[in-house]
């Protein structure tokens, strides 16, 4: 309700505060990662496939691979995954198409073509098994759990 007329506040602005409260509430949670390590234990929710079979998932590592970057160490970012950037840059790119209503600019249909829903799948199968063969020479790959 817009207090100065007591009448509800019209659809654009309730979804233009909405918008801004989910990127202030991404903010936080960056912060919040940025901040606390996720190597120390902190409230941070355990990966289901680690905790279920054992195994690291494509994601597995991008927690504490987000901490890294988000204090300067890209290095030791991909060290915990490879695929972070990767893992990174759909969600940034989602949010960007999110937030173009605040700009006043439509946001355009994307339509990905099924070749890059199937590409995506097994880089994502293939690192997954890569990452949980026990060859030392694919170590690197290991989110380092």
């Amino acid at each position: 309700m817009d207090p100065a007329i007591g009448a509800p506040l019209p659809r654009s602005a309730r979804q233009r505060w909405g918008r801004l409260a989910g990127l202030a509430g991404l903010a936080a949670a960056t912060a919040y990662v940025g901040l606390v390590d996720p190597a120390d234990g902190a409230a941070y929710p355990v990966c289901p496939s680690q905790a279920l079979f054992g195994i690291d998932c494509p994601a597995c590592g991008g927690l504490r691979g987000t901490h890294a970057l988000l204090n300067g160490d890209v290095v030791g970012a991909l060290d915990h995954n490879l695929l972070l950037p990767l893992l990174l840059a759909l969600p940034a790119a989602a949010l960007a198409l999110w937030l173009l209503p605040l700009a006043g600019r439509p946001v355009p249909r994307v339509h990905l073509p099924r070749w890059s829903l199937v590409a995506a799948g097994a880089v994502a199968a293939g690192f997954t098994v890569l990452r949980n063969l026990p060859v030392a020479a694919l170590e690197f790959l290991a989110s380092g759990a």
